[in-house]
């Protein structure tokens, strides 16, 4: 079933201005909004300009909020009129991706164009995530424009740079620490949906990331004297480094079945039809061992349930096949799971390295493990329903890394999930790619979704 075929209750909030809507996500793709680790190329103009437009486009949002830069980053309130509900915060990025140099031709609307065509809005943040950051803007503007009073207040995030240090987004969780707020619950980009056929049931499957998995580099060392290959009498560096990476390769780490898999497991298994996998997810604890042999044999879960290793990177070798080389560098990488520290995986990996010289050139562990037995959750699982047929909703681990994980001190229920349901093909080949594009059918309908979730919800 394509994505289109699961929308349902299209006609919800038929007085939503859709025309202005998609204008205004055009219009913020036209301002470029780039981010690079070096910020002395940063055009902060950019940012400024964007921030000039959200206060033309969204007049009830600029009335009725305290808009607060932090920074280059934007955090709105909007106070509720209760008091003992702690606030819901609805966030997004800012900034994109560079366009790859040389690929500038091979767009077929230029990246910074917002054209609108043949039923998508094209260019660079209509997937990643100017289509989040318009869409929650449009949502509370039309709230407001229709009169309706907040009870819990309302809080946008806006962060200036998750592409590449997350410092906007971090500047903001401390102020908000800083006050003594804390959320009830959040919502930012990431979360998928995927099919249900490795689970054996034919409903869609719509993951909700309540974690991410941790990054870490780590960088291998070999050297030794080189020399004429006739005489390897202490072996070369290369041959060395091959061991080490084999040696870590051959060792994986400790395979644990998190508790989002659990729930996953339960939600699904009314709708299994394939044995045995049926019968393990009723009885999951008697049947743990079992489901971690079948995650591993399956390429879509196996990432799930423990630390991936993967070597990546390799320094070239000597320029001729008699000469050994002197000194060789490897670089492995590896997602950590919740139950690996970048500490514990260091020691590991030392020690399996035949005296090697290790370090890391980036190490971030694992985020913590949201709550999701949660009135937050449960919203957004009633919304998406309501919104997609034949769908199941469930907590999942998040592969690509957000700007949520700067919140977990403040807020116990960190949802990762963009609401914007478009082709696979499209996403897959659109997210920091070419000729990303949204159509405009997605980017409405995850619309709607906002607007319920803020209104049931706030």
């Amino acid at each position: 079933m394509s994505v289109f075929e699961r929308y349902i209750n299209e006609q919800d909030y038929p007085d939503l201005n859709s025309e202005k809507a998609v204008e205004h996500l055009s219009g913020a793709v036209r301002i470029n909004t780039t981010s690079y680790m070096d910020t002395s190329i940063i055009d902060f103009s950019q940012l400024d300009l964007l921030h000039q437009k959200l206060r033309e486009w969204y007049p009830a949002i600029m009335e009725k909020g305290d808009v607060q830069k932090i920074g280059y980053s934007i955090l709105i309130r909007i106070e509720g009129s209760d008091s003992s509900l702690r606030p819901a915060l609805f966030m997004a990025h800012q900034d994109v991706v560079p366009v790859v140099k040389g690929t500038e031709n091979d767009w077929i609307h230029g990246p910074f164009s917002g054209d609108v065509s043949d039923g998508y809005i094209w260019g660079r943040g209509t997937l990643d995530i100017k289509n989040m950051l318009i869409g929650e803007m449009e949502s509370v503007e039309y709230l407001l424009e229709h009169g309706k009073q907040f009870r819990r207040t309302v809080y946008l995030a806006f962060g200036q740079d998750e592409e590449v240090q997350g410092t906007g987004a971090r500047a903001i969780a401390s102020y908000l620490k800083e006050q003594g707020i804390e959320l009830e619950f959040l919502l930012d980009e990431g979360g998928s949906l995927s099919s249900g056929d490795v689970y054996g049931t034919d409903i869609g499957i719509m993951n909700v990331g309540i974690y991410e998995k941790g990054y870490a580099d780590l960088k291998i060392t070999a050297e030794s004297y080189g020399g004429h290959s006739s005489n390897p009498f202490s072996g070369t560096s290369l041959g060395h480094l091959a061991k080490a990476i084999a040696a870590i390769v051959d060792h994986p780490f400790e395979n644990v079945l998190p508790e989002c898999a659990k729930e996953t497991l339960r939600t699904l298994q009314p709708y299994m039809t394939r044995e045995p996998l049926r019968t393990w997810a009723s009885d999951i604890s008697r049947y743990e061992n079992e489901i971690i042999e079948y995650y591993l044999s399956r390429r879509e879960l196996n990432n799930q349930i423990h630390t991936t290793i993967a070597p990546t990177m390799i320094t070239e070798g000597s320029q001729a096949g008699n000469v050994m080389p002197q000194k060789m560098e490897a670089v492995i990488n590896f997602r950590l799971s919740p139950q690996d520290t970048d500490a514990s995986v260091l020691e590991d990996c030392r020690k399996l390295a035949g005296g090697l010289d290790c370090e890391y050139i980036v190490a971030n562990e694992a985020s913590r493990q949201s709550r999701f037995d949660t009135p937050g959750f449960s919203a957004l699982r009633d919304v998406l329903t309501h919104y997609f047929k034949d769908v199941a909703v469930v907590p999942s681990v998040n592969t690509g890394a957000t700007d949520a994980r700067s919140y977990e001190g403040v807020c116990d229920c960190c949802m990762r999930f963009g609401p914007f349901m478009e082709e696979s093909e499209i996403k897959i080949t659109g997210v920091h790619g070419t000729n990303e594009r949204i159509s405009i059918r997605a980017y409405l309908q995850g619309i709607r979704v906002l607007i319920r979730l803020i209104e049931q919800t706030c």
